[in-house]
């Protein structure tokens, strides 16, 4: 089940095919991740932080070892949440609702800092108080310390650091005990866009994170293959990504990809014409000249406008 739980997620909505399979009966009916899972395709990203199974795994009423900072308590207890299955449909079912809650906090910090709108929920609602009054030094400072790399420090008015850390401890240090989820690498590359965006300058830690991350999705092949938009949206995640680390041989290759894949067929050529109403004379004008193939491109797997209700809460 979990390959079929995460290819509607990274897409962000569900195929016509998947709404009358009963993918949401099959899903959502699951203990623990069901619910969040549910809150999390209909855009409610905040009922995933606040529901109860997140603020026990955060430890709402738990306590902070002498001496730790709250990167190490994060890891901890995501850690002790992962390896607390007692069989192996506990532990896929733990897999994903921690996913869920990595993809909410990407997607909370994202609102936060770029399309809002505002996000209400503070870090007092996810911590417990043990952790807060713990910290040597406030609180913000210690996240803002935790996402400093390569002597790169954060952008001093970014909202909410706190989703973007959990987020990529989830995704970089607690990993390795989601093991069933074949494409969390996805994620993290997700993650390493909005991490790198709030740097000041590149960091290339990230940069060799991002490379190993591409290269474990792209082992994967047999299950992009079988879903040929996800592929073409992938390979054009990677172009942005290398762009961004001026990586351009590697860009050229996945926007080539993405390019075969859609059955793109695009020449530059020429032809005379008149570009304004102004012109009296033909005039050689460029062209870009674009053909597909058809029935190359799922029509299925193209989002709908997103529903009124599903929208996030002004």
């Amino acid at each position: 089940m979990p390959l079929d739980v995460e290819i509607p997620v990274l897409r962000g909505f569900l195929t016509a095919s998947e709404e009358t399979s009963g993918w949401k009966q099959r899903v959502y009916g699951t203990a623990d991740a069901g619910s969040l899972l549910e809150s999390l395709m209909e855009g409610d990203f905040e009922a995933v932080l606040l529901s109860p199974q997140v603020l026990d795994l955060l430890g709402e009423d738990g306590n902070c070892n002498e001496g730790e900072d709250i990167e190490a308590y994060l890891e901890r207890r995501v850690l002790l949440y992962l390896t607390g299955g007692t069989n192996d449909d506990d532990k896929t079912n733990r897999e994903l609702t921690v996913m869920a809650l990595a993809v909410a906090c990407l997607q909370m910090f994202a609102q936060s800092n770029w399309t809002g709108p505002p996000v209400s929920t503070h870090i007092n609602d996810l911590l417990p108080p043990a952790l807060l009054s713990s910290q040597p030094k406030t609180l913000v400072d210690a996240i803002h310390s935790s996402l400093l790399l390569d002597g790169e420090s954060v952008y001093t008015l970014v909202a909410n650091p706190l989703l973007l850390l959990l987020a990529g401890i989830i995704l970089t240090r607690c990993s390795s005990k989601m093991d069933s989820l074949e494409l969390l690498p996805w994620w993290t590359l997700r993650y390493i866009n909005l991490h790198q965006q709030i740097l000041e300058a590149f960091s290339p830690q990230l940069l060799k994170l991002a490379q190993s991350a591409m290269e474990k999705v792209l082992k994967r092949q047999s299950v992009l293959s079988e879903h040929g938009n996800l592929a073409i949206q992938f390979h054009l995640e990677c172009v942005y990504m290398n762009l961004t680390y001026y990586e351009y041989q590697s860009a050229k290759e996945h926007i080539n990809k993405a390019q075969e894949l859609s059955g793109l067929n695009i020449n530059l050529t020429g032809a005379l014409g008149k570009r304004t109403r102004f012109q009296q004379n033909d005039l050689a004008q460029l062209i870009l000249d674009v053909k597909t193939k058809p029935g190359q491109i799922d029509g299925e797997a193209s989002p709908m406008p997103t529903p009124q209700d599903c929208l996030p809460k002004v």
